[in-house]
């Protein structure tokens, strides 16, 4: 009879457990991200050339290999000798495993220290494998002497080579 017992409470406990009507099925899938870096700090190199560095103060993981910079990006490239020639920075980011593709939203500037051109849109995607970038958006770039302004761009990761697809106008700058 104790056993019969025990076994009666054991089954009334299994069910109770699983008695609030939600099925296994019902739940869904987690897809948050699976850890969290602070500080973070990459080179990526090629034939052991610093060719650029990545740095942002927070980044997600996602179980996909997708990464977001909720708090910021800025990403600087690099020559063969090592001078840094371009900056990329962004409110946020965000990195697409399966495309290669960088997306920077949010208050975004590029910079070619060497022409002294500044690049300012507010999306900007970065192709890693085609080492380009480019906008479907309003940009405006500063040159030495002038604001150049349109819709769409398309230019080398190192905002060297560049051309705005839509130009709406251009302001000289004051000396």
């Amino acid at each position: 009879m104790p056993q019969t017992l025990l076994v009666l409470l054991l089954i009334i406990g299994l069910t109770a457990c699983f008695s609030d009507g939600q099925d296994a099925d019902t739940f869904k899938n987690y897809e948050g991200p699976i850890s969290e870096s602070y500080q973070v700090d990459t080179r990526y190199s090629d034939s052991a050339i610093v060719r650029l560095r990545l740095r942002a103060a927070k980044q997600l993981n996602f179980e996909n290999g997708n990464l977001e910079f909720p708090d910021g990006i800025y990403v600087e490239f690099f020559e063969n000798d090592s001078t840094k020639s371009s900056t990329i920075q962004a409110d946020q980011g965000y990195y697409d495993r399966e495309k290669n593709l960088y997306t920077a939203t949010g208050k975004v500037i590029v910079k070619n220290l060497k022409t002294k051109e500044t690049l300012r849109t507010e999306v900007l995607y970065w192709n890693r494998s085609k080492h380009e970038i480019y906008t479907d958006r309003y940009v405006e770039i500063e040159t030495e002497g002038d604001v150049l302004m349109g819709e769409g761009l398309t230019s080398d990761e190192q905002f060297i080579s560049w051309r705005i697809l839509k130009p709406t106008g251009t302001l000289p700058l004051n000396n």
